[in-house]
Order: structure tokens, then sequence, then C-alpha cells
């Protein structure tokens, strides 16, 4: 007779399993609760260890009852040994159905843990997955989206535990290889995807957002969705970058909100933000004429000092830095505003007239940005998975 797997959801046991290592044979690990109220708390401290007698009993630890003192602190209980006891004395300690199943579960993770990992040096983490590898390929491809979409957390966790693993093991590797584009699609492909999408929700969830510090930090670290304003790759060399400027009392240096560089070429590009709510055009000249508005202008003017400071400065910036760009004629970018602002037609060409008339400085909305990598996600989506 078989008995089945009890799958039950197992009460108080932790998603992780956290080693401290006290020697190179010996770690404690995290604590299993197998019962807590508001008085009295009792606990399984565990360790795992090399046992060289009986190699496959590599658990140990006590259990521990703690009730609260007066002052809200749990205090263990003074029974430190059965020693203690003297003759016809004995203690009974129950313990209940789902108290001892917690135990039993837990026990059993931490013999796992000690057969795939031994005795882990240093302190450790250990993630559990909630289903088993071979339940989970055996369910259909809705049923797993809907397993693994209720602990997306876990679920990325246990994705670098795994990329990891591949990455390091050949003969994992040499399985992957032999899959076909359909059967495995481009991990560089669903992840660079996935963060496009990231982007797009980041861009809807805080478009109103005024703060250039926030939008600063925001664009560094997203800063391919920059590079969607220029006609060729480029790359992000430094943020608050140092682009020249300074007097012999070295004050007065000039930091640019981002120094990017064309890949092939390592051609110089200057980038001044502002923030999505920054005014495009200013108030009405006269029918259906707009000016550019105060602070689009002076950013415009506020980059292209920058630029000119790179160009008579750049030997010297250039003998401080490790990254090496090359002069020739430095563009400047400037992102600020919403396209949304531009109501009626008048405004529309008003914009579009200035900004395609600057030279060497390109204005680009935030809108503008984000619809670039819509399309692309439009584009790409159906073929991916």
């Amino acid at each position: 007779m078989t008995v089945p797997e009890d799958r039950s959801p197992t009460p108080n046991l932790p998603e992780e399993i956290t080693t401290v290592s006290a020697s190179g044979d010996l770690a404690g690990c995290s604590a299993i609760v197998l019962r807590e109220n508001t008085t009295t708390k009792l606990w399984f401290a565990p360790q795992i260890f090399n046992n060289e007698k009986h190699p496959a009993a590599c658990v140990r630890g006590w259990l521990i009852f703690e009730r609260k003192s007066p002052s809200g602190q749990f205090m263990v209980s003074p029974f430190e040994s059965f020693s203690r006891f003297k003759a016809g004395e004995g203690y009974k300690l129950e313990l209940h159905a789902e108290e001892l199943y917690t135990f039993g579960q837990g026990v059993k993770r931490l013999y796992a843990l000690h057969k795939q990992e031994g005795v882990p040096r240093g302190t450790h983490r250990f993630l559990r997955i909630e289903a088993r590898l071979s339940e989970l390929l055996g369910l259909n491809t809705s049923e797993q989206r809907e397993l693994l979409s209720r602990r997306p957390t876990e679920v990325a966790n246990a994705l670098s535990i795994l990329l990891k693993w591949v990455s390091e093991s050949p003969a994992a590797l040499s399985q992957f290889t032999t899959l076909s584009k359909s059967e495995f699609p481009s991990i560089t492909s669903v992840l660079g995807l996935a963060a496009v999408k990231n982007a797009l929700n980041f861009w809807e969830e805080n478009k109103e957002d005024g703060r250039e510090e926030f939008w600063q930090g925001a664009l560094a670290e997203r800063a391919y969705i920059l590079s969607q304003a220029f006609a060729y790759p480029v790359i992000l060399v430094k943020g608050k970058a140092y682009v020249g400027g300074k007097q012999f009392d070295d004050k007065h240096g000039k930091i640019a909100d981002f120094l990017m560089a064309a890949e092939s070429t390592s051609a110089a590009l200057i980038v001044e933000l502002k923030t999505p709510k920054t005014p495009l055009l200013g108030d009405q000249y006269r029918d259906g004429v707009y000016p550019l508005s105060y602070e689009l202008s002076s950013a415009i003017a506020q980059v292209l000092n920058y630029q000119r400071h790179w160009s008579m400065d750049f030997n010297s910036v250039m003998t401080k830095g490790s990254t090496k760009l090359t002069l020739g004629q430095t563009r400047c970018l400037v992102v600020a505003g919403n396209s949304a602002e531009l109501s009626g037609d008048g405004m529309k060409e008003s914009f579009e007239l200035l900004r395609d008339r600057l030279q060497g400085v390109t204005v680009v909305t935030y809108d503008e940005l984000f619809l670039k990598l819509k399309r692309f996600v439009q584009i790409v989506e159906p073929s991916v998975i």
C-alpha cells in the first residue's frame, strides 16, 4: 500500500532557511516555530552538522519553551537539562498534530538542505520553491502561469538561482543548448521585454511627479530609455558628470545631468533633464503663436553652456577620467515636459517649429521617449513568447 504524500500547507514554516556557520562542520539554522501566542512560544532551534558516525543523521537541536515576563519579553524556561529531575519526576510536553507536522516537515527540509549543500560556510539564505518541479511541469500552460503568478517575488528569486546554476553547470547548460527557439525563447529577449514593460508601467504611475532629482535617479537606473532619443546606439558614461569650467580657484565646475556616448564612435552626448511637469510653451504671443517657456529656454541655454565648456576643456577633462571619448561636434539633449500640454494646432506647430530649428540641441518630451518603448513592445511581443 502506498501512502500518498501530504501536500497540505505547513503552518508556521518559513519560506526560506537561513544558515550561520559556527565552524566548518556545524551551522545554526532558522528557528522552526511550533507554537506561539500572546503568552507562550514553543520552538525548535536546529543545527545541521557533519556526523562522521552516522552521516545521514545530520540534524540536531533543542526544543525551547518560552513564557512572556511581566515586561513583555519572552523568557526561556529554567529547565536546562533532564538531569535536574529527581527520581520519580518527569515532564510531559504535548505536541498537537499541526505542531508535529510542522516539526517533521521543517526537519525534513534541513536533511534535504544538508544533502545538497553540506554545511554552508558563512551566512546563507535558501529559498523554498512552493511547487515541486515535477508538479509544475505536469500542469498545462495556463495552470503553470496561474501558479507562478501567485508568488512573483519568490519566482523571481528562484529564477535568479536557476540561472546561476545553469551558468555554473556544464551538464545543465548543454541541455539548454539543444532546445529550439520555439521551446526556449531567448532569456535576454524575455528579460529585456520585461524591463521595457516595467518602464512603461513606471511612466504611467509617476508622470505627474515634478521632482528633478526623482527623474534623474529613475533614468539613471533605466538609461536605455534615453537612448530612444537618438538614431544610433548610445551608452551612459556617468550621471552628474563634470564637463569642464573650473577656474583657478577650483570652483564653478559644470555638472551635467548625464554624459552619454555613441557606442560606435565614443562621441560625447550631454543630457539636461527637467521633469514631465516642465512647461513646454509660454503664454500665447499672438494668434496661434507661442514661444518656448522660460523653463525650457533656460534648460537649452544651460546645456549649450555645458557644450561650450566641454569643448574648451575637453583635453584636461579627459586626462582626469578613465573613459576615453571623442570630441567631434558634441550633441546635446534636453528631456522635458509632456506633449499632452500641446492641446491645439497652434501650440503643436509652434513647438515643432522652434525645436526643429535648434542647432546642436535635441528637445524630446518624456511621453515621446516612453511612446517609442511602447511601439517597440507592440512590434516584438507577439514573436517573443
